[in-house]
């Protein structure tokens, strides 16, 4: 069975995204967005699905740039 994770990204001074993604369309997609960040998108989902475990719900929100902060919000598809 595949797991599927409904997302938002919320992104300064742009439209917000969201959907329902695997997670390798998932680590895709953010690799588009090309987000400001210290870590390639594959660790950044691996990190968020740890959170997941623990509370259904993982929030990462990004200061790396202040000019161009970003929320990346993601659960579990039941």
């Amino acid at each position: 069975m595949t797991k599927r994770y409904l997302w938002t990204l919320d992104r300064k001074d742009q439209q917000t995204r969201s959907g329902l993604s695997t997670e390798n369309e998932l680590i895709e997609i953010l690799d588009s967005e090309d987000l400001p960040c210290v870590m390639p998108a594959d660790w950044l989902v691996a990190t968020m699905q740890m959170d997941i475990e623990g509370s259904g719900l993982a929030i990462h929100e990004s200061v790396f740039d202040a000019k161009s902060p970003w929320k990346l919000q993601l659960k579990l598809a039941a």
